[in-house]
């Protein structure tokens, strides 16, 4: 009984406080489970955000990461072409249309965001390509339009986690893709 007598009030106050503000320190700085899956891929697949009428033909992703890549270097691990998600620069492209391929890992930054990205081959009909621009500049929230010659067809619709290929221009379905997919990516942004 001695030894507790002792010992300082202010002891008996600072001791719990220290271990309560280290518990609290700790618990506050380690990533979440789904964000630590998200940022690092994950074991555990993370689909993209659920939308209540998918467009038709719309094929949905894992999403990979969200890693940012230092400026300039490659990424890679994609599971899609054109990517769906994965590694990517820290800046994202300005909302657009683009007469020159911008990198992918900049282009997967603007979906992060909740962008439309409409990727088309250069071997696409000027018609076509105009009427592509028609459509990035009537609804250009969001939405990017970009000479890609990687892509496995001649016109690639992406979203974050979702992508819907066509060798023949459907308009209507371009316009709902942009539509149904827009601003569904994990960070909200304004632009």
């Amino acid at each position: 009984m001695d030894f507790i007598r002792r010992i300082p009030l202010l002891v008996w106050f600072l001791v719990p406080t220290v271990l309560i503000l280290g518990v609290g320190i700790w618990f506050f700085s380690r990533p979440s489970v789904l964000g630590e899956q998200a940022m690092q891929g994950g074991s555990d697949s993370i689909k993209p955000a659920p939308v209540s009428s998918p467009v038709a033909g719309t094929v949905e992703y894992d999403i990979v990461s969200r890693n940012h890549i230092t400026q300039g270097t490659a990424g890679s691990g994609y599971n899609s072409n054109p990517p769906t998600s994965g590694p990517h620069w820290a800046g994202a492209a300005k909302n657009g249309i683009y007469d020159s391929a911008i990198p992918d890992e900049q282009a997967i930054h603007n979906l992060e965001h909740g962008h439309a990205w409409i990727a088309y081959r250069s071997d696409l009909g000027e018609e076509v390509k105009n009427n592509l621009k028609d459509i990035a500049s009537s609804d250009d929230w969001k939405v990017i339009l970009t000479p890609r010659e990687a892509n496995d067809s001649k016109i690639a619709l992406v979203a974050w986690g979702r992508l819907l290929k066509m060798d023949e221009p459907d308009l209507d379905k371009i316009k709902d893709f942009i539509k149904t997919y827009r601003n569904r990516g994990p960070e909200k942004t304004p632009e």
